[in-house]
């Protein structure tokens, strides 16, 4: 069974997404209190009993922002509850936040049932993240050679390209990372799962301890490694079999 945190403002206005929830078996808890204890960090193991959070509309954006940056590190799938799906240059600054995917309050049942199977899928295939449930949130220092182990093999893709194109032209476009990653190139389905490619990226590196700025993104360009983090990066390869971070490619 899954279980969902709904967050809101008021909860009579979650009746209808609670019963959408409750029919596909999502044992569900609509709650306005736990948005005022979220920083308390007794919230720890209340956290860990759930597997979903959903933002409803009545939540501003900055208060959602401050609530993803609180819940980074938790094995959580992060739902915004939207009168409206938003525009590419918005997902893709939501996805960076940890923000998995919209609902629109609109939609009927099969469509949020199929919507959320997807993202389940999803976060099942990247479950190596983090074990559920979790008792320590504490970064564990790591070389890098074991946090490209880590990687899935497109994550391993999009890195590769990213530390190719470091030395070559910089910036790594995203029509490019698209076309390099898929047949089809830059769809919009296309360039919203390389917005969360690169966030699962960021959090992989911040759970092996990598501290510090690791991927830049250059609004209206693409993305950068951080200068820091590529000088370690190619410092560790010398040390380690430099074969090892290739193998996704070649």
């Amino acid at each position: 069974m899954q279980h969902a945190l709904i967050l809101t403002k008021n909860m009579l206005t979650e009746e209808e997404l609670v019963k959408k929830l409750q029919r596909m078996n999502y044992e569900t808890l609509c709650s306005t209190d736990v948005l005022s204890r979220l920083k308390n960090p007794a919230t720890g193991a209340f956290l860990a009993y759930f597997q979903w959070v959903l933002f409803s509309e009545s939540l501003c954006n900055q208060e959602v922002e401050e609530i993803l940056e609180h819940l980074k590190g938790y094995p959580l799938i992060a739902v915004r509850v939207t009168e409206s799906y938003p525009n590419e240059e918005d997902q893709v600054h939501w996805r960076e936040l940890g923000l998995a995917d919209w609902l629109v309050r609109s939609a009927g049942f099969e469509d949020m049932r199929e919507r959320l199977s997807v993202l389940r899928n999803q976060h099942q295939q990247d479950k190596q993240i983090l074990s559920f449930p979790m008792e320590n949130l504490t970064p564990v220092p790591t070389n890098l050679e074991n946090l490209f182990k880590s990687f899935s093999k497109t994550e391993k893709k999009v890195f590769e390209y990213l530390v190719k194109a470091y030395s070559e032209q910089g910036v790594s476009s995203r029509k490019e990372l698209c076309d390099h990653l898929w047949r089809e190139g830059d769809t919009p389905s296309n360039m919203s799962q390389l917005s969360c490619l690169i966030n699962k990226l960021k959090r992989k590196c911040e759970l092996h301890g990598v501290t510090g700025e690791i991927v830049t993104t250059m609004w209206g360009r693409g993305y950068k490694l951080s200068d820091d983090f590529y000088q370690q990066w190619v410092q560790d390869a010398q040390n380690s079999n430099a074969q090892i971070y290739y193998t996704a490619t070649n």
